[in-house]
């Protein structure tokens, strides 16, 4: 894939399935990072230092995943495709109105493109 193609991915989120939210949040404070999003009682947090994001969730992911957000979610997973690379769940709007598309690397790794309508790039 082209350097011009990977720049579009969008931005990558670490997302890390944790037993214990609230402790998981309390480490990676004391870490340095800043809780700047999420719901505590939804079981899901973002910390931040302002330069990486970290996106801890407690039963809502079943393994630590790589996690694009804002690009085109269908036409990553053609160009994919076309790089001979099998989707483990094709590019679908899903239920929230978000695009969706899994692929697993070579040790079993997930990584998730998913882009949100207010995330979706109009700059082509």
């Amino acid at each position: 894939m082209s350097q011009e193609k990977q720049s579009r991915l969008g931005k990558l989120f670490v997302c890390l399935n944790v037993k214990d939210l609230q402790a998981s949040v309390d480490f990676y404070q004391k870490v340095g990072l800043a809780m700047t999003g999420g719901d505590l009682a939804d079981k899901w947090a973002i910390l931040s230092d302002g330069e990486n994001d970290l996106h801890v969730f407690e039963g809502h992911v079943v393994s630590n995943t790589l996690n694009f957000r804002g690009g085109d979610v269908f036409a990553i997973a053609a160009a994919l495709k076309e790089q001979g690379l099998a989707m483990t769940s094709d590019a679908v709007t899903e239920d929230d109105g978000s695009d969706g598309a899994w692929i697993r690397d070579p040790d079993g790794n997930e990584i998730y493109f998913n882009t949100a309508p207010e995330e979706r790039r109009t700059d082509g």
